[in-house]
């Protein structure tokens, strides 16, 4: 630091990769990476000196005002606001093979040179890979990543119905597809952010920590847990998915680190970088 060296704790070695064995001596190769990490928390008024979070420009949640009459207007606002550091090279307009929703080609007009909003975690397919499912009037449009299920629609039907594929039988999703589009981009935005928490939880403790932020007005999403609810303030997105016995799995992601501040003291964070 700027007056001398600051003592953080001890490091201890979490993952090691070494340059093979050699198959004649059995010998281990040299490490050629290791990842230090200390092993207790940093407390608080001691990471704010070594690692201080700027205070930048959050996006708001004024979107949240066009859900009950205009989903795709709030979502176009809700992605550029929380993208807006992410760079917008120009693109010819993605183009379709065949007639699909407007809600969808809304999305993918949005997303237009910049793949990262079709998702890292979970993703919409692109515009010219969506196909129709054998022998049925539906398409494929979005997948969960180890594919787990596959989301479908009626491509002729305005705003359709979502329908997921994957386990014993198919699932209808509440929120039809311009819903559904929103409340994907929301579960992205927790699972793909740089500054991140994570806690697994009770509903009694749930109910308290939402108590300062604003619901998203949408019926539960039924992945990744069912129910899956979205909380947001500004320059943040709160996930929580419920999987029964297993408990109630609350997600946090914001862009800024700053906004995630407040909330380091709120639980017994199993992850959080904030």
């Amino acid at each position: 630091m700027a007056d001398g060296c600051l003592a953080l704790g001890e490091l201890y070695q979490a993952c090691s990769v070494y340059g093979g064995t050699d198959p004649s001596t059995g010998e281990q190769g040299s490490l050629t990476f290791a990842r230090l990490t200390w092993d207790k928390r940093l407390p608080p008024d001691l990471l704010d000196k070594v690692l201080p979070a700027p205070t930048l420009p959050v996006p708001g949640i004024d979107w949240l005002d066009d859900v009950p009459q205009d989903l795709t207007r709030a979502l176009r606002s809700f992605l550029i606001g929380w993208y807006a550091d992410v760079p917008m090279p120009p693109a010819p307009p993605p183009r379709a093979a065949m007639t699909l929703p407007p809600p969808l080609l809304a999305f993918h007009d949005i997303a237009a040179g910049r793949e990262e909003l079709l998702g890292r975690q979970d993703f919409i397919e692109p515009l010219d890979e969506i196909e129709y499912l054998e022998d049925e009037p539906l398409v494929v449009f979005a997948a969960e990543n180890q594919g787990v299920w596959v989301a479908s629609i009626d491509p002729t039907d305005d705003d359709p119905v979502v329908w997921y594929d994957g386990g014993p039988e198919r699932l209808r999703e509440r929120e039809r597809l311009s819903g559904f589009l929103l409340q994907f981009a929301l579960n992205e935005a927790v699972n793909t952010s740089p500054f991140s928490g994570f806690a697994t939880i009770t509903p009694e403790v749930l109910d308290r920590f939402v108590e300062d932020l604003v619901p998203v007005p949408l019926q539960p999403m039924r992945v990744p847990g069912d129910p899956t609810r979205h909380w947001v303030a500004p320059g943040l997105v709160a996930m929580a998915a419920d999987y029964g016995e297993s408990g109630i799995w609350l997600s946090v992601g914001s862009r800024q680190r700053s906004a995630l501040r407040p909330l380091r003291s709120r639980l017994d964070w199993e992850h959080f970088n904030g």
